[in-house]
């Protein structure tokens, strides 16, 4: 199978698209192909509601694009999910939005999760994007940061895992948690050593993402048409 991943990330270099590539099919089937590509314009990240909506319209012609060349699933690759529902409607192959898997993966292996994010700024925004996509609040124990932004995750990698590990470390010991999410998939490959660090499952969104599509094409699932109408012709000014 092929899968399309697109970051919706402006300006990265085709090594480092490359680089993801590798790391990306370290996790998928020796069968599958993956495909890493990033938008052409807007934000260098996204941290915020602004820079999500900025991402938005540039994102979608990616992911039409990835259907008319042969992909059986598009990965959005960032944790806050941008564009997935929109991109739904246009597009019969399954559009898969990292963020919301895995925290479906957590709460299916504890009760209670909480979130790891980059900044205190994004703090409401992963508390609101948990809520609207329906999940049980009661079952959110609390949201951290590491105070690193996006663009800086993977500057000093050890750095970002110390970090992760002791907001890791009070979201269990102080806020309850049993399972952690990673929010950013420039965290992508500190899960499973944090897991074994911290003894409780840490979900590394990047992987569980490219799981969950391997899983949707085998099963020759995809969006419910009834969830996700295809959009109504209309003009646009």
């Amino acid at each position: 199978m092929k899968l399309k991943v697109i970051i919706p990330n402006s300006g990265m270099d085709r090594k480092t698209l490359d680089d993801r590539e590798v790391m990306l099919s370290a996790y998928a089937m020796q069968s599958t192909e993956i495909s890493v590509d990033c938008i052409d314009h807007g934000p260098e990240s996204i941290e915020n509601a602004y820079d999500e909506v900025m991402a938005c319209a540039h994102i979608l012609p990616k992911v039409v694009q990835a259907e008319r060349d042969g992909f059986d699933a598009v990965i959005i690759y960032c944790g806050d999910d941008p564009a997935v529902g929109a991109a739904r409607e246009l597009v019969d192959i399954p559009v898969i939005g990292p963020g919301k898997v895995a925290k479906m993966i957590a709460l299916d292996l504890s009760y209670r999760f909480s979130i790891l994010a980059v900044l205190k700024s994004c703090i409401p925004g992963d508390m609101e994007e948990t809520y609207r996509k329906g999940f049980d609040m009661n079952r959110l124990a609390s949201v951290r940061s590491i105070d690193i932004c996006v663009s800086d995750v993977r500057d000093d990698m050890e750095e970002t895992f110390s970090a992760l590990y002791k907001a890791g470390k009070a979201c269990i010991e102080e806020d309850g948690a049993q399972s952690l999410v990673l929010s950013c998939l420039g965290m992508a490959g500190m899960g499973e050593r944090l897991t074994k660090a911290l003894g409780v499952p840490v979900v590394d969104p990047a992987f569980a993402a490219i799981k969950y599509a391997e899983l949707l094409v085998t099963l020759g699932l995809s969006q419910s048409r009834i969830s996700h109408p295809a959009p109504m012709e209309k003009l646009y000014l």
